[in-house]
This record gives C-alpha cells, sequence and structure tokens, in this order.
C-alpha cells in the first residue's frame, strides 16, 4: 500500500536550519562578547599596571630632583668654601712679599745701577733709576730676567742719556731709565721653569722671613753704587 506525506516537510526543514542558524549567532555574539571583555580586561589590567609604574618613575624623579638640588647646595658651598680657602692662601703666601720684593731687588741689582722709583700694580712692577752704562742696564735686565728667579718679562720702557753732578765737579754721564717687570707670587712658582732654589725660597717665605732679607739690608728708596 503507497503512503504519501501530506505534511509540509519542506517548511520544517528550512525552520530547523533557520534556527540552527540563529542559536550558532547568539553562541557566536556571546563569545565575541567574552573574548572582548577578556581582551578589555587585560587592556585595563595592563594600563592600570603602566599607571602604578608612572607613578612610582614620578616619585623617584621627584626625589632624585631633590636630590640634585641638594648637589648644587652643596657643589655652591664647596666652591665658596674653596674660593675662601684660595683667599686664605693668598694671603697667607703675600704676607712676606714686600719684604721678599725688596730683597730680591737687592740681589739683582748688579754694580752700576741706582734705583730712584719702584712702583707696583698688583704683581707689574716699574722700576726707575739710573745706569753708569748701557752694560749695567743690560746687566740689571738680564738679572730680572734668568730663568727660575722671582721675576719675569723685564721690559725696557725708557732709556735716556742725561748729565749728572751730584758733587759740584765734572758732570757724569748716565743713563736713565723706566723698566717694566712682574714679581711672581709664592704660588706661581710651581709653573714650569721654576728652579729648585726658587720653590724652596717660596716655601721657606711662606713661614718666615726668607734670609737674604736678615743678611742684606734691602733699599728703601734707591739702591746707590
Amino acid at each position: 500500500m503507497i503512503q504519501f506525506n501530506l505534511l509540509p516537510h519542506r517548511e520544517a526543514l528550512r525552520k530547523f536550519k533557520q534556527d540552527q542558524f540563529n542559536a550558532s549567532m547568539v553562541l557566536t555574539l556571546i563569545l565575541g562578547g567574552i573574548t572582548a571583555f577578556a581582551i578589555y580586561g587585560s587592556l585595563m589590567s595592563s594600563i592600570d599596571a603602566q599607571k602604578d609604574n608612572i607613578a612610582v618613575l614620578e616619585k623617584e624623579i621627584k626625589r632624585y630632583e631633590a636630590q640634585i638640588i641638594e648637589i648644587k647646595d652643596l657643589k655652591t658651598q664647596i666652591d665658596a668654601l674653596l674660593a675662601r680657602q684660595k683667599a686664605v692662601e693668598d694671603i697667607q703666601a703675600d704676607r712676606n712679599s714686600p719684604v721678599r720684593l725688596l730683597s730680591e731687588l737687592a740681589n739683582n741689582l748688579p754694580q752700576g745701577i741706582a734705583l730712584t722709583r719702584l712702583a707696583q700694580k698688583d704683581q707689574e712692577l716699574t722700576l726707575e733709576g739710573t745706569a753708569q752704562t748701557n752694560e749695567n742696564l743690560s746687566q740689571f735686565l738680564d738679572n730680572l730676567g734668568k730663568s727660575g728667579g722671582w721675576f719675569t718679562k723685564p721690559e725696557l720702557q725708557v732709556s735716556e742719556v742725561q748729565s749728572l753732578n751730584p758733587t759740584g765737579k765734572l758732570p757724569v754721564k748716565a743713563y736713565k731709565f723706566s723698566v717694566k717687570a712682574v714679581f711672581l707670587r709664592a704660588q706661581d712658582l710651581s709653573a714650569p721653569g721654576v728652579n729648585a732654589s726658587a720653590a724652596a725660597a717660596a716655601q721657606a717665605a711662606s713661614g718666615a722671613v726668607p734670609a737674604d732679607a736678615t743678611s742684606k739690608p734691602a733699599p728703601t728708596g734707591a739702591a746707590k753704587v
């Protein structure tokens, strides 16, 4: 016997497939939402962690900035102390400078030279006087410019002939001169070209009057022949 199915099976199959599609779409949306939420949560955790790291770094930066300010203040204080120490050392080194200057001038003054005027501005000296001959004046310049001495950079400014008559007798020819030179300070003797004797004299001068100043009288206004 032949049987016929008169039910709408095509519509039922179409409805079944539609339900499967709808279910898969719902499942896909649910899985997508879960994945997106998980990714969002992971990103938010990373952002929070980075914010914490940034906060820690900012705190460390502020701490280091405070230390830098303290270091700058310390450096300023150290520079001020070094400047004060240098000033004290300069005063200590220069306390015997006038005595040493006169003593060294007497030691370097050759025969035939008489000084009539001495002027000093800082370390620069202006020496004026008379010389019997050009050789005496040349010897005086050589003595001032010798290596290792207390004087340096001697420069002849004026040299002119004049006639002197100190005793009322026949006039004597002499050379009136003006010389500029630099008188070294004790601390300048550490520069290259200074000999050991001058360095030893500097060490002696820092604590006592040089021996030459006590053994030879220094010129007070003029060094006579």
